[in-house]
């Protein structure tokens, strides 16, 4: 048996081993992508069953498991044979938690606009138009299959939090609240149940809103929830006592973002407020997925993650007050402006 001891490494060995992570990245996601936690049963089971479940390679298959069990992504009982544990579990397409459709999110593109990241530190621009010949939004809508992952992934990795930021909205002298770009509406059906008091509108495009959960459109919630499509950055034509954008104004430049901030200020009364639902960067930082998402939106939205001091900047940049950041239990933070009168 060969023993190893952890031992102190170099700043040089410390930095080699994060550029690992690409390869580790690579084995995770191609296992997903096999659906390998899938062929594996409640036992153990060998490679070569699992190899024909999934028509794949034995050799070639047996050496993945042997390196995905490294990582505690599964547990080699013999050199044939392996059974689940709760890492690989996690990984099965039923598994509530949805990891399945995490891991999916990124697609081809993905690996492709991280390759990008020299060039894109070089120039300040995004990426992702220039290897694709188009913006990211007209990919998706040229791609159907390409636009289910990325939604079936940001939700699952999104609805989780969505309790977290419900608890942290100050809903004081709130009447009405308004989810700006908020999906099927599972952030607002779950506010509409908490807060019985509370009208709700759910703005988005008409082709997501022929989609909107059944307990907004037609269940019991529906008495209290409005549809309403229509473009942000263009107008906004309907009054709140709360606006909230969660993970979607990320993905733009200051001057858009001012954009919507301002449009929804021209349509509300003074003491309204707009909360924006984003990460926020931190100096120094105190977490890396803040700067990792600032990166990612560098690369293909053009968008980018702020600092408070740049939600304060943009917010002011409206023509409103900034309240200030409130943390929730999650990556992300509510920061709020005010409308003036």
């Amino acid at each position: 048996m060969i023993e190893s001891t952890q031992q102190p490494v170099s700043p040089a060995e410390a930095v080699f081993r994060l550029s690992n992570g690409m390869s580790v990245a690579a084995i995770v996601l191609a296992a997903a992508r096999l659906r390998i936690a899938d062929a594996v049963g409640d036992g153990p089971r060998s490679v070569s069953d699992i190899a024909a479940r999934l028509g794949a390679d034995e050799d070639a298959l047996t050496r993945m498991l042997r390196a995905l069990a490294a990582f505690g992504i599964f547990r080699q009982v013999d050199p044939t044979t392996y059974v689940h544990t709760e890492m690989s579990r996690a990984m099965r397409t039923d598994h509530p938690e949805r990891l399945h459709d995490r891991l999916m999110t990124g697609g081809d593109w993905g690996w492709t606009m991280w390759g990008r990241l020299p060039e894109a530190i070089r120039t300040g621009e995004r990426a992702f138009d220039k290897e694709y010949g188009t913006d990211f939004f007209a990919y998706l809508d040229a791609d159907p299959d390409a636009q289910d992952m990325i939604y079936n992934g940001v939700t699952a990795w999104s609805d989780q939090m969505l309790p977290s930021i419900v608890d942290a909205l100050d809903l004081t002298g709130v009447r009405t609240f308004a989810d700006m770009g908020g999906g099927k509406g599972a952030l607002l059906r779950l506010l509409l149940q908490r807060h019985p008091h509370v009208e709700g509108l759910l703005y988005e495009d008409e082709r997501t809103l022929r989609v909107v959960m059944d307990d907004l459109r037609t269940g019991e919630l529906a008495s209290r929830c409005r549809l309403a499509s229509g473009d942000f950055f263009e107008k906004v034509e309907h009054a709140a006592d709360l606006y909230l954008f969660k993970l979607t104004l990320h993905m733009y430049d200051d001057e858009k973002v001012a954009r919507a901030l301002r449009n929804c200020a021209a349509a509300a009364a003074a003491g309204a407020r707009v909360v924006i639902a984003d990460p926020m960067l931190t100096d120094p930082p105190q977490h890396p997925f803040a700067p990792s998402m600032d990166l990612h939106m560098l690369l293909v939205m053009g968008g980018r993650e702020r600092t408070e001091s740049g939600y304060r900047a943009v917010f002011e940049r409206a023509g409103m007050r900034f309240r200030g950041v409130t943390p929730t239990d999650s990556v992300l933070f509510l920061a709020e402006g005010e409308v003036v009168g």
